[in-house]
């Protein structure tokens, strides 16, 4: 006949064997569980990980090769060509731009050595106080202050500025660029028999420096512009003095492009 035991006869060895490979099975599946857990943890870091190397790499390929044609321009203009003694080549923050100068490569090259060298240039000049050039997206900027070029409420060049206008026509002289003289002002009304506002004060500033550049150094007018901009430009608040000094300026910009604006078409000047 079989042995039938009641749960209370049974063997307490046998008991606590059953409930110790109950544990065991157990804690095996939680482990199971665990292992599993991370090893999704580790695909998704490896993924990340992929992913960013992947955008690091496409950040660096950026605009390759506008940057070479830059660096090897910028190479042959000045690495034998340094005289001994000079001062060092300061380099301007040239932006990235997604036009480009022209369609040719050798004009590209011939704007960006020219933009250098006249930066250069004039940087290792004893500058005029109140005189800056920076680069933008228009092209090269110099900023002269009012007080460096003119007497107050005056449009008559000071004869002590001539001679950085005159190194500034030197560098520009053989430049297929156009070039933009604008006057600027603060906001303070002026009170002048010969300018009735400030509009007339800095247009008639623009025009005479435009004037100087070609009656007297000779350059060609069509590159030329002067435009009045009064006080409603300003680079810093009028409501100091030292701000409204700041916005009493004239500003030489050497353009980027190498050809007239097209302007829009007029149907009374072009039926």
């Amino acid at each position: 006949m079989g042995s039938s035991l009641k749960p209370s006869e049974r063997n307490p060895d046998e008991s606590t064997k059953t409930e110790d490979e109950a544990v065991s099975l157990k804690k095996k599946h939680e482990e199971h569980e665990n292992h599993e857990r991370w090893l999704v943890s580790y695909a998704d870091f490896i993924t990340l990980l992929f992913a960013f190397f992947v955008v690091m790499y496409a950040v660096s390929s950026v605009n390759e090769g506008k940057y070479r044609t830059l660096s090897e321009s910028l190479v042959s203009a000045f690495s034998n060509h340094k005289p001994a003694g000079s001062p060092t080549i300061v380099e301007l923050p040239f932006e990235k731009r997604k036009e480009v100068l022209t369609n040719e490569e050798s004009k590209i090259r011939h704007n960006v050595r020219a933009y250098v060298k006249i930066a250069n240039a004039i940087q290792s000049t004893k500058l005029p106080d109140g005189v800056s050039v920076t680069s933008g997206k228009r092209g090269l900027n110099i900023r002269i202050s009012d007080d460096a070029l003119f007497a107050s409420g005056s449009a008559s060049i000071r004869p002590e500025v001539k001679e950085f206008l005159d190194l500034i026509s030197g560098l520009v002289k053989d430049l297929p660029n156009y070039i933009s003289v604008e006057g600027h002002s603060d906001s303070v009304p002026i009170r002048a028999a010969a300018f009735p506002s400030n509009w007339e004060l800095s247009a008639s500033r623009a025009s005479v420096l435009v004037r100087y550049f070609t009656d007297v150094r000779g350059l060609d007018p069509q590159r030329f512009s002067a435009i009045s901009y009064a006080g409603y430009r300003p680079v810093a608040s009028n409501d100091t003095a030292k701000g409204r000094s700041a916005n009493r300026r004239v500003e030489i910009v050497i353009l980027r492009h190498t050809h007239a604006p097209t302007l829009p078409r007029n149907p009374f000047v072009n039926p």
